[in-house]
């Protein structure tokens, strides 16, 4: 942080100071005593999980420069020489948002705001990629994307960026809303809308409606970047009130793909924007990552950054972890562990991006329960089970109870459902053979990213 000092700070939080040092300087803000370092500000957030004020004397031995509380009934005592600054706030985690929006005023740059169903993450890596070819970029790390990793990520703004990309991800109706206030971003991007969260957003239009919060934040002078293959996102086209940008894999669009190729190499593509076309070696599998990567041109062009220029970014692009990452094994077999998370969407996007980037290869899908579904879980497994049943697949493997639901519509010679991780992995072990490829695929919560490091000894 640069340039607030503790009495703009406690206007921002519109909090009340209690004790220490009114002087005191506000550098930095953590909310985890682990990685706290002499002077930072300690928010105390509160979490379902966790209190971040049954933490507060371990920030005071650390030598916190300041805590922030929401709490009354603290008695920390007087241990201590020399007790840091303390203010009190109805609620930290808003106030952790409101000292974020309060800096984040204080900057010019072009700030990106990225949601979607899928490939948020991906979208923001392939983004800042680009724009890091051309001047120091700001970007929200791993998928640090709510109400607590915005913040976060906003705070690390200084005067060196040029730009800033922030991802925001939400499972409650209302959430971007509130992230796009705090951010303000400048341009939006939503890659998809699809079968997420359907716990609270109960339908695709609810999705819709929770995500196109973004677009409405964003300035007269702004910018939408809309897929405009996407049944729901192109309706909104002429809508909305700033300019918009649209990206397809077919022609029409301000940045589309042609001459698309999924194999027998990673995928290429001529890309076409700015009336200009340029070939692009895409470092990672999939159809859907061609997607992500037209939707972060797109939203480049309009930055004016030049199409060798997004090239470039685009091919040096590292992929985030979990997602589409092939591992070829000793006796060559091949293995891609896509299990970040899943949905009835990506899952289908997956498996299709495997079938056709491995087309003489036999195929074996690993995929686990698909949570956040509410309460027609059971009936989209169904439904994946009958898309599975079309497939070319060699074996399906399936684990965890909703899948059960997928298992009851596929040939029982062709899958195996399994409700325990060491039968599956023994099951695995011995289909691994040189020729095959087997991808992994299922919500983070069944964390099939652990079978695959036993199986692969990864």
């Amino acid at each position: 942080m640069e340039n607030i000092n503790l009495q703009e700070f406690i206007g921002a939080v519109g909090g009340s100071f209690l004790l220490g040092d009114p002087h005191t300087a506000v550098r930095v803000i953590s909310i985890d005593t682990r990685t706290l370092r002499r002077g930072d500000f300690y928010f105390a957030i509160k979490g379902p999980q966790f209190d971040g004020h049954d933490f507060l004397k371990q920030a005071i031995e650390k030598q916190a420069g300041g805590l922030v509380i929401s709490r009354k009934d603290i008695d920390l005592g007087n241990p201590f020489p020399a007790f840091p600054a303390m203010i009190q706030v109805n609620d930290t985690t808003q106030a952790l948002g409101d000292i974020a929006a309060f800096y984040r005023k204080k900057w010019s740059i072009p700030v990106v705001g990225i949601t979607g169903s899928n490939g948020k993450t991906t979208t923001k890596e392939m983004l800042a990629s680009i724009l890091r070819q051309s001047a120091p970029t700001l970007s929200t790390v791993g998928n640090l994307n709510n109400l607590i990793g915005v913040p976060l990520t906003l705070l690390q703004l200084s005067s060196n960026h040029r730009y800033a990309v922030v991802e925001m991800g939400s499972s409650l109706f209302g959430e971007i809303k509130k992230l796009a206030a705090i951010s303000r971003p400048t341009i939006g991007i939503i890659t998809n809308i699809g079968y997420t969260h359907l716990e609270n957003f109960i339908n695709l239009e609810g999705v819709l409606a929770g995500k196109k919060a973004l677009l409405d934040a964003l300035p007269e002078e702004g910018c939408a970047v809309i897929n405009a293959d996407d049944l729901h996102l192109s309706k909104l086209t002429t809508q909305l009130h700033c300019a918009v940008r649209t990206f397809s894999l077919y022609k029409g669009a301000d940045a589309y793909a042609e001459y698309i190729q999924l194999w027998p190499d990673k995928p290429s593509f001529e890309l076409n924007i700015q009336g200009k076309k340029i070939k692009i070696l895409m470092p990672v599998y999939g159809k859907f990552n061609i997607y992500n990567a037209l939707a972060a041109a797109a939203a480049a062009g309009w930055m004016g950054i030049d199409i060798e220029t997004i090239k470039k970014g685009l091919e040096h692009f590292i992929s985030p972890g979990m997602r589409m990452e092939t591992h070829t094994l000793k006796n060559g077999a091949l293995v891609i562990n896509d299990a970040y998370n899943a949905n009835p969407s990506s899952i289908k996007e997956s498996v299709q991006g495997m079938i056709t980037a491995f087309p003489e290869r036999p195929k074996i899908v690993v995929l686990g329960d698909m949570l956040e579904l509410g309460t027609d879980a059971a009936k989209y497994h169904a439904k994946l089970g009958e898309f599975l049943a079309m497939q070319p697949l060699e074996k399906i493997f399936l684990f965890g109870p909703l899948m059960e639901a997928a298992a009851n519509r596929l040939d029982p010679s062709l899958v195996r459902h399994f409700m325990h991780p060491g039968e599956l992995e023994i099951e695995l072990k011995k289909t691994l053979a040189s020729d095959v490829v087997v991808l992994f695929k299922g919500s983070r919560g069944m964390h099939l990213e652990e079978i695959f490091r036993r199986v692969t000894g990864e």
